[in-house]
């Protein structure tokens, strides 16, 4: 599936039909830390927000839904920064395509950088994108990832296809974890684009 054409993949996702069940909204994300883990976690939920889906405010949003939804589910890192850049150090298996695909090289302009840290900062003070509900996947409709067919799909945007678990892992019940802050780390593969993140950091 995974060499599978551009084309074929987009007949087959849409075969994949919509969930029927309940699609709630998540409930709203209110980040608890001291100011350098604040700053942390706005960056790297920002990253993510604009390396997956460019500058588009929506797109972005969607994005940063499924990173904080994965924050509070118990199957994934317990902080922003450890949940982006999870597996960041494999040339395959990370979570989020541009940890470790090389896209983060690619500078983005300090309006784009600026919009997403906007975003990304609402949205840990409490702003919700109700569309993607509690998913915690995603992908192009022009692949077809082996995970597809195993979670419900919930809804698109644009061109991105947006999944939760099956059962009670996706339901609003499982997404009670705790999050460790200001346990927040530093990374080094955002050091260009924020001092927080400078390996001259006392915290690194």
């Amino acid at each position: 599936l995974g060499r599978i054409k551009p084309d074929e993949a987009r007949k087959l996702n849409a075969e994949i039909p919509f969930s029927t069940a309940p699609n709630p909204a998540a409930r709203p994300f209110k980040f608890v830390g001291d100011a350098a883990a604040l700053e942390r976690a706005t960056d790297c939920l920002a990253a993510a927000m604009l390396y997956e889906a460019g500058d588009d405010p929506v797109g972005e949003r969607a994005v940063g839904q499924v990173v904080l939804n994965r924050v509070r589910h118990p199957a994934y890192p317990k902080t922003v920064c450890g949940t982006v850049f999870q597996g960041q150090e494999r040339s395959t298996g990370c979570q989020f395509t541009f940890t470790c695909d090389g896209a983060i090289a690619r500078i983005p302009s300090p309006a784009a950088w600026q919009r997403a840290r906007g975003l990304a900062s609402k949205m840990l003070a409490g702003d919700v994108y109700k569309d993607v509900g509690y998913a915690t996947h995603y992908h192009t409709n022009w692949v077809m990832p082996y995970w597809s067919s195993s979670l419900d799909k919930v809804t698109a945007v644009d061109t991105h296809l947006f999944f939760r678990w099956p059962g009670y892992w996706g339901t609003p019940g499982a997404f009670s974890k705790q999050v460790a802050i200001p346990a927040e780390p530093a990374i080094q593969k955002l050091a260009f684009l924020s001092p927080i993140h400078r390996p001259t950091d006392e915290l690194l």
